[in-house]
């Protein structure tokens, strides 16, 4: 392969992008945003259990949402909290999130 792939499906697809830019073939600015993009499924929102109205979010990792049912027009609050996403797609490909920062961060110094 010759040039940047069109997308980092498998972690030999992320090595050879991270080489091609260190050694200025590919633009360097665009490996570290696709990095940055794999990271972006890192965590998830995940039903926890319904609250009622007055509920407040422990802190930044729960959040309450408001859900409208048009058929009974009854509303609901429903607490959800933030997890780690065991689908990330850098998982799948059998990364790890320090390895795709230690990439991200050997490319800004190079």
């Amino acid at each position: 392969m010759i040039g940047s792939p069109k997308w980092l499906n498998t972690k030999e697809d992320v090595v050879n992008a991270v080489n091609y830019a260190k050694q200025g073939i590919i633009d360097k600015n665009d490996v570290i945003k696709r990095l940055t993009d794999l990271l972006s499924d890192e965590k998830v929102w995940v039903y926890k259990q319904d609250v009622d109205s007055t509920y407040k979010p422990a802190d930044s990792t729960e959040k309450v949402m408001q859900v409208d049912d048009m058929e009974s027009q009854t509303t609901k609050y429903v607490l959800y909290t933030l997890q780690d996403n065991p689908d990330a797609r850098f998982l799948r490909m059998g990364l790890t999130k320090d390895e795709i920062e230690n990439y991200i961060n050997e490319l800004k110094e190079a």
